[in-house]
């Protein structure tokens, strides 16, 4: 209980910096995919994250059963998840709230899962890919800052917060894992908005150092400058 509610003053913290979270905001519980330190590959896709164009990425997150957070507003087309669903790819977290594509069924079927957001501090140990070993293994998170570079896949970053994700293995040590799609070189927040990441700005991840895309959001909010004025209109 004691790291639910960190997640949630953490994350009330981060989301009301700029904007109402009010309705928007809502905490989901069960089976949600772990991307915070996850890095992305891009798929050679385009998705369309509430209604703006970016390059698409693929990362590999394991799935969790905890509480978590989501955002209601997120919506998009992604052609990958189209693929895997069979669909024109549409994905929308108010219309599947418990998982994507779920057509109104609130029972987990272990086929497709949100990523979504917890906050695991560095005592914590979560599923990561350790690349020494090249394997599925817990380890601390690599909670970090960075500056963002968009010349180079490992100081760029992806958004993988309540993107669509669909479950592909689970290793011998029983962790499930999870492919998920989200943008390239966009904000997690504002919530309501898709705002593109600029070099310069200073982002945050769990991600150890190294990997491509880590995911991430930059902070503090208002280095998104002009891009947020229109926010609220």
């Amino acid at each position: 209980m004691k790291k639910v509610l960190l997640s949630i003053i953490t994350a009330t913290m981060l989301f009301s910096c700029t904007e109402k979270v009010e309705n928007v905001v809502k905490l989901h519980e069960g089976y949600y995919a772990f991307c915070g330190a996850s890095g992305a590959v891009p798929t050679g896709n385009k998705i369309i994250v509430q209604g703006v164009e970016f390059e698409e990425g693929c990362a590999i997150c394991p799935v969790l059963p905890d509480t978590s957070i989501s955002n209601l507003a997120m919506e998009g087309v992604s052609p990958s998840w189209g693929k895997v669903m069979g669909t024109e790819g549409q994905f929308s977290v108010e219309k599947d709230f418990e998982f994507p594509g779920n057509d109104g069924s609130t029972r987990w079927d272990g086929k497709s899962v949100w990523s979504l957001y917890h906050y695991f501090d560095t005592s914590t140990y979560i599923p990561q890919f350790n690349p020494t070993t090249m394997s599925w293994e817990m380890m601390k998170p690599g909670n970090r800052s960075f500056i963002v570079n968009t010349d180079s896949a490992h100081t760029s970053e992806s958004n993988m917060f309540c993107m669509p994700c669909q479950i592909i293995d689970t290793t011998d040590e029983g962790i499930i894992l999870a492919e998920c799609f989200g943008p390239l070189n966009e904000a997690a927040v504002p919530l309501r908005k898709a705002i593109p990441v600029k070099s310069g700005m200073k982002s945050i991840t769990a991600a150890i150092e190294g990997k491509p895309y880590p995911v991430g959001t930059p902070i503090p909010l208002m280095e998104l400058g002009k891009d947020l004025s229109t926010l609220n209109k």
